[in-house]
């Protein structure tokens, strides 16, 4: 059984709308991170047609983006760990750019 480039690369671009989309609707930094590795993933799957045409290319490719993909992963979780240590929420609201000061939690009750 052979299965087509054409639909390997449909589901990976599919793979990585929904990635897109899961990411920018997420409220906390979880599914933020689980939205990267999605896309992370739709970025694997694509490579997989280009083993056929030049294994070691691929292989390069596929050696720099499983490290890049590492890095990014750790240094989201220390970010997300040291986050929930401050203020107790991993919620995307919480984030604050720059030097801003932390003011406390807000709370909806």
């Amino acid at each position: 059984m052979e299965v087509n480039a054409a639909l390997i690369y449909g589901f990976a671009s599919i793979l990585l709308m929904i990635g897109y989309y899961s990411a920018l609707r997420a409220n906390d930094l979880i599914r933020v991170l689980i939205s990267l590795e999605l896309m992370f993933n739709a970025i694997f799957l694509a490579l997989i047609p280009l083993f056929a045409v030049n294994s070691v290319v691929a292989f390069g490719v596929l050696i720099v983006t499983i490290l890049t993909s590492s890095t990014e992963f750790m240094t989201l979780i220390i970010a997300i760990m040291a986050l929930d240590r401050v203020r107790k929420s991993v919620r995307v609201e919480e984030v604050r750019a720059g030097g801003e000061t932390y003011e406390g939690a807000r709370s909806n009750a």
